[in-house]
């Protein structure tokens, strides 16, 4: 299948996602319709670079999976743990109609696709994406104790991504925790739910793609074209959509807090993707 034109859509619609912060700053246009605005067009991005990597069937399953298991962690409250250490919050109408009345429907796809740049640059990162349509690993202990170890990686890099996400949008009035914390006002457990539904999200995909024997392939398969390095410029491009907001609420100090460790990951992936391990 020829793909060439649904990698160039890719740059189309990133350029296009510019024009509604573009318009926001001419104060044109209102923060909730450039926030849903971005995230559509972040959305058709994701499953287009998905749909080569996963397949149709596949990634239509991740969503599925990650958006689910992220609407119950936000709405039970990290099922229930954020409640034990008063680790909860409040949303307003910032990010458009809520589920049940609490959790914005956006928030749960926020999180599916950011799961996915992460999901993918991890298994770039410890060469666990394919050229070709066959699986090689099989489902034990010792090769669950290895997705877990990995899956904590994928969780420390939407950590990293946190650290300017909700500091911003807490500023911006999209929601308000119960308590305050140490970091911008916001409690450090937090971020703990952050590692933890990564985890268990980038587990039971991985499960899944065994069961069914297919794994993540390059864009390209073995020609591996660099389009599948995508994903780290839309991890990379939240620094800049989010930055922007940061020094609209002068809150510029935040951005050197997730720039970071946000470019260490982003530049290992672009070297391992570059310098993978020889089977």
């Amino acid at each position: 299948m020829r793909t060439g034109g649904l990698n160039w859509s890719m740059i189309f619609l990133l350029g296009v996602a510019g024009v509604p912060l573009v318009l926001r700053f001419l104060l044109l246009i209102s923060d909730t319709i450039v926030i849903l605005s971005v995230t559509v067009l972040f959305f058709l991005i994701v499953v287009i670079h998905g749909s080569q990597t996963l397949g149709a069937r596949e990634v239509l399953v991740f969503f599925v999976i990650a958006y689910s298991l992220s609407l119950l962690y936000e709405y039970t409250d990290g099922l229930g743990f954020g409640g034990v250490v008063g680790c909860t919050c409040s949303y307003s109408m910032l990010l458009g109609l809520k589920f049940l009345g609490k959790i914005p429907y956006v928030i749960p796809l926020l999180w599916a696709l950011f799961l996915y740049c992460t999901f993918t640059m991890t298994n770039i990162l410890f060469n666990r994406i394919s050229i070709q349509r066959t699986v090689e690993e099989k489902l034990s202990i010792k090769w669950f104790l290895n997705i877990v170890v990995i899956g904590i990686v994928t969780g420390l890099m939407m950590v990293s991504l946190d650290l300017l996400i909700d500091p911003v949008l807490v500023s911006m009035g999209a929601w308000r925790w119960s308590v305050s914390g140490s970091y911008y006002g916001i409690p450090l457990w937090n971020y703990e739910i952050w590692v933890e539904l990564p985890v268990v999200i980038f587990v039971v995909f991985s499960v899944y793609l065994q069961l069914v024997k297919k794994p993540q392939m390059y864009i390209g398969g073995r020609s591996r074209s660099r389009y599948t390095l995508f994903v780290v410029v839309l991890y990379l491009a939240a620094v800049c959509i989010f930055g922007l907001y940061a020094v609209s609420e002068q809150m510029q100090s935040v951005i050197v807090w997730a720039a970071i460790p946000m470019g260490v990951f982003a530049v290992l992936v672009v070297i391992r993707f570059f310098r993978p391990s020889i089977n």
